[in-house]
């Protein structure tokens, strides 16, 4: 695969998903990437293998001035300097824009918060999940008579953040290729979702009602909503405009008003013993938008996904696991190693990124100025019990087959 990013260094200090994520993606497209860890903090969480991929992993202590200043060594020797910090405590650690500036004043340096650099909110924290509030996601989500909602993954606004964050790299890269000139980056969870509103927005702006929870509901369809189908938890989504119903009707053998007044009530009886994927094949066959719900484990036996080469795979023999490859495609190509430890690459960074020798890079390691740290496995997310009672496990051994078979 083209690597674009290749010969890009990227110092990259994560606590969270956004930027993990965003580096994540600067790695897949070659960039050389070091994941700056804090080795004596218990308290930041350990990523998934998805989000550690392709990168180097330095263990620093910055509440020592060694640390620190072995930071502001490397970041010398970096295209592109990264944190998510508080932007008061970034300062006090120097690794805001104009203290790593003035040892690189080319470098391109990226700042990933929950609402921004500036403004009075700018030291206030702000969660994934917060996010999503209070940019007005939430209040769109869900029935009209019901709580609002969320996005169903817990990392919506941090994926969101993310992506922003590489498009704003790539367009400094160029812009520094052009120019010579570095750029400072302060991207923002709040700002990157309030933008995800675009028509939402500009018609309040305009003096348009405030837009209510309609559910699956959407006034352009006749049928615009998901119904269940035999088996657990299993369902489809369906989308049919007015003049569709015909076709929609006669692909089911079943008898819809002209008006597709009783549409989604005839739906639900019709629907509740069928196959779902018989469903959506005769629906698609006639032209009407049809898709199965899928879960999880669906997503790594799809065909469709495999075809296209989605999956990269971690790992070897019956541990392997499919892994969700970059956002352009290709993860069959994309080198699947098991993730770096915290602090592995210790040695490496420090002779070939800050020229230290090897009585400096002892005299760091006896001070505490970088370390190495075990790190947990990761738990799963309810006890096998709990899991098997809610039926999430019933079709765990076909799912791994489905994959074991294209991986093979």
């Amino acid at each position: 695969m083209d690597r674009p990013l290749e010969g890009i260094r990227v110092l990259s200090l994560e606590q969270g998903a956004a930027l993990a994520f965003a580096t994540r993606h600067l790695a897949d497209l070659g960039a050389e990437v070091i994941r700056v860890d804090l080795h004596r903090d218990a308290h930041v969480p350990v990523p998934g293998p998805d989000l550690l991929r392709r990168k180097r992993r330095l263990g620093l202590d910055f509440e020592s001035e060694g640390g620190r200043a072995l930071f502001r060594r490397l970041a010398a020797g970096c295209d592109v300097v990264a944190h998510d910090f508080m932007p008061e405590e970034a300062r006090q650690l120097g690794i805001d824009y104009a203290t790593v500036r003035a040892g690189k004043p080319d470098v391109i340096h990226l700042s990933i918060t929950g609402f921004g650099a500036t403004g009075p909110y700018a030291e206030r924290s702000l969660s994934a999940s917060a996010a999503e509030a209070v940019s007005g996601h939430n209040e769109l989500i869900g029935p009209a008579d019901a709580w609002p909602g969320r996005p169903g993954t817990e990392v919506y606004a941090d994926s969101t953040a993310g992506l922003n964050a590489v498009f704003a790299v790539l367009a400094a890269l160029d812009h520094r290729d052009a120019t010579g000139q570095g750029t400072s980056i302060d991207v923002s969870l709040h700002e990157t979702l309030v933008s995800h509103l675009g028509p939402v927005v500009a018609e309040r702006s305009f003096g348009a009602p405030l837009p209510r929870r309609v559910g699956n509901g959407d006034s352009r369809y006749a049928v615009n909503g998901v119904f269940s189908t035999r088996g657990l938890d299993r369902h489809v989504a369906i989308t049919a405009a007015r003049e569709q119903l015909p076709a929609l009707a006669g692909a089911l053998g079943i008898t819809l008003a002209e008006d597709g007044a009783d549409a989604e009530v005839t739906l639900v009886s019709a629907l509740a013993d069928r196959d779902g994927r018989e469903v959506v094949e005769a629906l698609q066959g006639a032209g009407v938008a049809a898709a199965e719900v899928a879960d999880a484990s669906d997503q790594s036996t799809d065909e469709h996904l495999w075809a296209r080469g989605y999956f990269g795979v971690l790992g070897a023999g019956p541990a392997s696991m499919p892994v969700a490859g970059p956002a352009f495609g290709g993860g069959r190509e994309i080198p699947m190693a098991t993730p770096h430890a915290l602090g592995e690459d210790n040695e490496w960074v420090l002779s070939e990124v800050a020229g230290l020798s090897g009585a400096e890079i002892a005299a760091a390691l006896e001070s505490g100025a970088i370390g190495t740290k075990s790190e947990p496995a990761v738990e799963p997310l309810a006890p096998p019990e709990l899991r098997i009672e809610r039926g999430e496990l019933s079709r765990a051994d076909a799912v791994h087959d489905g994959w074991q078979r294209h991986v093979r």
